[in-house]
């Protein structure tokens, strides 16, 4: 009986490639020559470790299943692939630990002022200057996927209300005081001491903080992003910034990556922006490597994979 063919287009270390050898023994796994094209390899390719390139598409004409090994999958939603039957599977869920270690990291730096401190140090100046408790400080959080999960459980041990929005009905979390939906956004965001960002990038998303929610957010607020710039009009959040409405923002995500030179973000003092680095840790690569061999196991069973995207919703 031939043998399921499995292509990894992704580059992975060889710690992670030897992960493979708990694959099903049913899987013949190769992996893509570097610096060549992934549509050269992939006319009987079944199962695919990376992304498929639109260009690739007409070429992947065996294909039942992609594994990427990241959580944004706007790249992919293209009509040909969201029109097909390929299932796809994300890392969603996976990211979760890391990114809200990086929200917090922003947000208690513009608190502590931090980055302020940073340059009295290399000066070599000691000075004062005030902090900021957030303690019993409510945390909107917009989005409450694997990301927002994982900052409400950090927000908790931080002494936070929480209270959440997210365009799915769901469940409340205990980590989470208040979860509401989208029709609730304006109110939720009168609450917001901090809001953290943590939704996906869709159609519905799009800007979806623009001035008017600026505005509907207290005096002095902060604002953390840890998902997708395209997700807020930057006009309007450094107009919030330069009047006042927040207190700072911490940005690991603009609407243009890499963050043009003559964005103002770079300069605003008020401004923490780091290089859509939050989901960098030592462990996700192990992470992602191992749900794609879990999902192998559960394909060979005929058994339904795990993390897979509604690419109608884009998630």
């Amino acid at each position: 009986m031939a043998k399921i063919k499995v292509l990894i287009a992704s580059r992975i270390s060889q710690e992670i490639a030897d992960m493979l050898q708990a694959a099903p023994s049913e899987m013949d796994i190769q992996f893509l020559p570097e610096g060549e094209p992934s549509r050269d390899h992939l006319s009987d390719v079944e199962i695919l470790y990376g992304q498929l390139p639109e260009a690739d598409f007409p070429f992947a004409t065996s294909l039942q299943w992609v594994m990427q090994p990241f959580v944004g999958v706007e790249g992919s939603m293209y009509p040909a692939f969201k029109e097909s039957p390929i299932t796809l599977v994300n890392s969603k869920r996976l990211y979760g630990p890391q990114l809200a270690e990086h929200a917090f990291a922003l947000l208690l730096a513009l608190t502590r002022g931090i980055n302020t401190q940073l340059e009295l140090m290399r000066k070599k100046e000691w000075k004062w200057l005030p902090c900021v408790e957030v303690a019993e400080m409510t945390m909107g959080i917009l989005g409450l996927g694997g990301i927002g999960r994982a900052v409400a459980q950090r927000a908790k041990a931080f002494a936070f209300e929480v209270i959440a929005v997210d365009a799915e009905p769901m469940e409340k979390p205990d980590t989470v005081d208040e979860l509401g939906q989208l029709e609730w956004l304006p109110a939720f965001l009168s609450r917001c001491d901090v809001l953290t960002v943590c939704c996906p990038i869709t159609p519905q998303t799009h800007k979806l903080l623009s001035h008017a929610e600026f505005d509907c957010l207290p005096e002095g607020s902060y604002l953390i992003n840890v998902s997708r710039g395209k997700v807020i009009d930057e006009d309007a959040l450094i107009a919030a910034l330069k009047n006042g409405k927040l207190a700072g923002a911490g940005l690991d995500v603009t609407y243009t990556e890499p963050c043009p030179p003559d964005n103002p973000l770079w300069t605003l003092p008020n401004v923490i922006l780091t290089s859509h680095t939050a989901g960098a840790s030592q462990n996700i690569a192990t992470r992602a490597m191992q749900l794609f061999i879990d999902n192998m196991h559960r394909y060979v069973k005929g058994e339904p994979l795990a993390n897979v995207v509604d690419k109608e919703k884009g998630y």
